[in-house]
């Protein structure tokens, strides 16, 4: 977003936005309501959990294809 924007700004425009997933708003709505530095903390250990899986996923994927 452009800098003259501010952050309510750009959390409406997620929220309003009809290609964001429900759960990515329903995510944001709940952090909204906890101390952002909690949820902050929680955002980064399910970015850094997510990306394990999709590695570990993606791993298995180039092993399987290399059996065939």
């Amino acid at each position: 977003m452009p800098d003259n924007h501010t952050i309510t700004d750009e959390i409406n425009a997620v929220m309003t936005d009809p290609a964001a997933s429900g759960w990515i708003k329903a995510a944001l709505e709940g952090a909204l309501h906890r101390d952002p530095v909690d949820a902050m903390n929680d955002a980064e250990f399910l970015l850094a959990v997510l990306t394990r899986r999709l590695n570990n996923i993606l791993h298995q994927d180039v092993l399987s294809s290399q059996d065939s």
